[in-house]
This record gives C-alpha cells, sequence and structure tokens, in this order.
C-alpha cells in the first residue's frame, strides 16, 4: 500500500495553536513577508481602526481582523495569511457598495468588487494582492470605506 506523504503544515493551519504573528508570515518569501507587514501597519495607520488574530474558520483560518467601532459591517477588513499569497477582504452594505465611484476605480479594484459574493445585504470582496501596486489600490478602496463609515455617525 501507498501513502501520500503528509503536506507540511504552516502555523496559519492549525487551530489548536494560535501563532504569533512572525509565524504567520514565515512561509512567504522576503517580498511578501514585507508587502504583509507593510498591509498590517497601514490597516492599523487608519483611525479607530484595531487589529485582532481570529480563527475564521475554513478557508481563511487564522485571520488578522481589523475593526473600527461604527463599522456596521462585522470587520472593517481582514488580512488572511493564505498559504500562497496574502489576500484582504472587506464586507460592504449596500450603501457603501453603491456609493462607489465604479468608473473611478483601477480595474484590478473594480474586477473583484464585480465578482464579489452578495449574502444577507453584505458584498464579501476579496483581494489577492501580490505587489505594493495591488496593496495601495485596496488601500484606496478600504480609505473609501473608511470615510464612509465616519460620515455616516
Amino acid at each position: 500500500m501507498v501513502y501520500a506523504k503528509p503536506m507540511s503544515h504552516i502555523p496559519w493551519e492549525d487551530q489548536f495553536r494560535t501563532p504569533s504573528l512572525d509565524a504567520l508570515r514565515s512561509h512567504y518569501n522576503h517580498q511578501l513577508g514585507q508587502l504583509v507587514d507593510t498591509a498590517r501597519s497601514k490597516l492599523l495607520s487608519f483611525s479607530e481602526v484595531s487589529e485582532e488574530l481570529e480563527w475564521m474558520g475554513l478557508p481563511w483560518r487564522w485571520t488578522l481582523v481589523y475593526r473600527c467601532p461604527q463599522d456596521p459591517t462585522q470587520a472593517w477588513a481582514y488580512l488572511i495569511p493564505h498559504r500562497e499569497k496574502p489576500i484582504i477582504a472587506t464586507p460592504l452594505t449596500e450603501d457603501m457598495f453603491s456609493a462607489l465611484p465604479m468608473s473611478r476605480l483601477r480595474k484590478f479594484v473594480r474586477e473583484s468588487l464585480d465578482r464579489s459574493r452578495h449574502v444577507a445585504g453584505i458584498h464579501w470582496v476579496a483581494w489577492e494582492v501580490t505587489n505594493k501596486t495591488h496593496l495601495e489600490l485596496v488601500l484606496e478602496l478600504l480609505k473609501r470605506k473608511h470615510k464612509f463609515i465616519l460620515a455616516s455617525n
């Protein structure tokens, strides 16, 4: 009988051990590791935003959750240290989604908005962030969401 070689596990996948932040990025090459660090610092630079490490179940597993107290969605943003590439996701209400200037958004952002899953009045949008340009484009959209939240309250 032939047995398959077990896949090596990364800290992101182990539900029963809370990983350190360094361990969460340890499976990335230098460039992606720095990109995750940059994303974390830029996400935390928004006013009233806090970061928590939470087990989100499959497929996101251990995820950095960013919350803003006035946000009507579950979280302002999520940074998912996926096995292959970091992912940034954000839930948008119908009002937030319809307030976006789609024609002025870049194609990378617009395409993900068009493909977003719509569940219970919330658009779930996610981007694989592989370089600083992608990160800046996603941060620009998150800045719009942040302004929308603060203006609504």
